[in-house]
């Protein structure tokens, strides 16, 4: 292990932060004789500047503290540096600690940091310079977003996400969409256009799209029409029936280049932050981020 040992990037505004766990981490890493330094994330670019002094003075090893936002923003400014990253999930839905399997008790994500050997690589999808790991979507779920507040998130967790998509419904409308798959055009009248780089919706057990991978150099395009109660109800039977024949989540194709253009301009999530509007192009980095698994 490099003599520089971890450097913990804490985002206090995590969903369920809690102080405590600096302290935990103090001590388990002490106890194993590890150096570790802490990082407070405030902003974007003082943590990428923070990371890439800590990278040129030997550092290798990272821990993400936070939720699933925070794991990206970590993983984007290690994109291209060997490193090992490791996950103690403070966040409302922490489903990319869920999807790797780490527990989700900070003392035992904490544990795993410290002992496991174990890494698995994992593409990430480029907007604009930036990675994201999960998903990258437009339509329904940025203005559910929108819709929900930090306060509502810590209180009720992952319901608050039923909560936003809820109040969400009242505003939402169809767009039309025309989407680029490397070179191949599809155009479609979406309420909800989603790229989906797992293919797994809030817990791993709900998927969105059987065959998807997080190691397969691809991700996955799909659409939901409308909201009628047909096409709600048939989304809902879709993913807990696990459906290979989807009867309301359309398949619009999957590829390792996706440009996504519409009519009127649309607000566009990634991995659960607001990124910015259409037209955007997603680009797969395939084995792009390290992560410390069991």
């Amino acid at each position: 292990m490099e003599q520089s040992g971890f450097l913990a990037l804490i985002s206090k505004k995590a969903g369920h932060f809690r102080p405590n766990v600096c302290r935990d981490l103090t001590r388990a890493f002490s106890r194993a004789g590890i150096p570790l330094r802490f990082y407070y994330i405030e902003d974007e670019k003082e943590l990428a500047g923070e990371i890439e002094a800590a990278y040129k003075a030997g550092c290798r090893y990272y821990l993400a503290v936070g939720g699933d936002g925070t794991i990206s923003l970590v993983a984007s400014c290690l994109y291209g540096k060997p490193h090992r990253l490791g996950i103690i999930p403070a966040g409302t839905a922490n489903l990319m600690a869920r999807v790797l399997g780490v527990n989700m008790s900070a003392k035992k994500a904490i544990k795993l940091a410290v002992s496991s050997t174990k890494t698995r690589t994992i593409d990430g999808m480029d907007v604009g310079g930036r990675i994201y790991l999960l998903n990258v979507s437009a339509g329904l779920s940025p203005i559910s977003l929108d819709c929900l507040n930090e306060k509502t998130k810590a209180t009720v967790g992952m319901f608050s996400y039923v909560i936003g998509v809820a109040r969400a419904s009242l505003k939402a409308v169809p767009c039309d969409y025309e989407i680029t798959i490397d070179g191949r055009k599809v155009c479609g009248r979406e309420i909800e256009l989603h790229v989906t780089n797992l293919g797994v919706l809030g817990l791993p057990r709900y998927h969105i799209h059987e065959t998807s991978h997080i190691d397969d150099g691809k991700v996955e395009v799909l659409g939901l029409s409308n909201l009628l109660p047909t096409t709600v109800i048939g989304a809902v039977l879709d993913v807990l029936l696990r459906r290979r024949k989807r009867r309301a989540i359309r398949f619009l194709g999957e590829g390792s280049e996706i440009v996504i253009s519409s009519i009127a301009k649309q607000s566009v999530q990634g991995d659960g932050d607001i990124i910015g509007q259409t037209p955007l192009a997603i680009k797969v980095r395939p084995r792009a981020i390290n992560f410390i698994v069991p």
